[in-house]
């Protein structure tokens, strides 16, 4: 940043030189005196002409950056598919017009500059009245000058922008595709399909009824990974009735002791969560707690402060490694995608408590 700052500051004071000199040729070819560019190139009209672009250069450059600042080409995101309820990043209305505007205002600019310093060249230093056809010709050559300034500056603000958009609308699609990928990562439990498969195979040759019942419920858990797999937000009503069917698999493994208690009235089950919450914290808390019919895992929900409340008796097993550490980084990453708000848990001796947020979608 402190080299670009530096090059800027050399281009400010070398950039007159050259347009200096391009203005000084185009007025000898107004006048049709262009055979006298030898004789006169190291005359004090050069020099003349290099300080007035220096002069313009610098009040237009401040006068774009006061524009700039004024009035700003602002990023805004618009709703491109309400369905889908995703943005699109896009420029504020009317920033176009800066393409025009901008170079007119730039023109009048150079018209009041030029014309001031020329009059003064002209009446204080060389004592001349007459010169009608040189400030004609000084704000034709500069006002191009000063047009084309403007022009450059346009361009380079609407490039700069339209890469900031263009950024922006990939890190948005990345970010999508995250959310995606740790969405199919939260709702996949290879661990317990492991687990059920074993149960199925010791248990097929003695209880088929139970087996059958087995195959249904894990099929049932499965079948809302996939109905769900595209679908971003569900009801807790719907995850709760997933909830069912896994608690019935984990039963089986701990003969039973993992009891739920449902206190949530209609408002909150019709709310919205990311899907396989409560079955990821579930699951969870089970591989860290030792659950038997002395010591059963006892769970409850409700509602509090718009949130859904998940406390759990507290039976940590203890060879458990990284007993502080919880391995939900893929939930929390997936509530990041919707809110700043983490399921929030307080895990102490007796009990853990943990409160998952909500969402309300309005409809229109």
């Amino acid at each position: 940043m402190k080299k670009n700052s530096t090059l800027n500051k050399w281009l400010r004071f070398l950039l007159p030189v050259p347009t200096g000199i391009v203005a000084y040729i185009l007025i000898l070819l107004v006048f049709d005196t262009l055979d006298e560019l030898g004789s006169h190139f190291f005359s004090n009209e050069v020099a003349i002409t290099i300080f007035f672009s220096f002069i313009l250069l610098e009040i237009q450059r401040t006068a774009l950056i006061f524009l700039d600042k004024k009035f700003p080409i602002k990023i805004i995101n618009r709703h491109e598919d309400e369905s889908e309820n995703t943005e699109t990043p896009t420029k504020t209305p009317g920033a176009s017009t800066r393409i025009i505007i901008i170079p007119l205002l730039s023109l009048l600019v150079s018209i009041i500059v030029i014309s001031t310093l020329v009059i003064l060249y002209y009446i204080y230093i060389i004592g001349f009245k007459d010169f009608n056809l040189e400030l004609i010709a000084f704000n034709g050559v500069f006002g191009i000058i000063s047009m084309v300034y403007a022009i450059i500056h346009v361009s380079t603000s609407f490039l700069a922008v339209n890469k900031q958009i263009n950024y922006i609308r990939e890190k948005e699609l990345r970010k999508s595709l995250e959310h995606d990928l740790e969405n199919y990562k939260l709702q996949i439990n290879p661990q317990l399909l492991y687990d059920s498969l074993e149960n199925l195979i010791s248990i097929v040759k003695h209880d088929k009824k139970m087996a059958e019942n087995i195959i249904n419920h894990l099929s049932g858990i499965y079948r809302y990974i996939l109905d769900t797999r595209h679908i971003e937000l569900v009801s807790v009503a719907e995850e709760l009735r997933n909830l069912n069917s896994l608690i019935y698999i984990l039963n089986i493994k701990h003969n039973g002791a993992i009891r739920i208690t449902d206190s949530l009235d209609e408002e909150c089950n019709c709310k919205q969560m990311v899907p396989g919450t409560i079955s990821t914290l579930l699951t969870e808390i089970c591989n860290r707690s030792i659950i038997n019919k002395y010591q059963p895992l006892e769970v409850n929900l409700i509602s509090s402060n718009e949130k859904l409340q998940f406390k759990a008796t507290n039976h940590p097993k203890i060879n458990l490694e990284s007993i502080n550490h919880w391995n939900i980084n893929h939930l929390n990453r997936a509530y990041d995608y919707f809110s700043s708000e983490r399921p929030e848990i307080i895990d102490n001796d007796t009990e853990i408590k943990i409160s998952i947020p909500l969402f309300e979608i309005e409809e229109e």
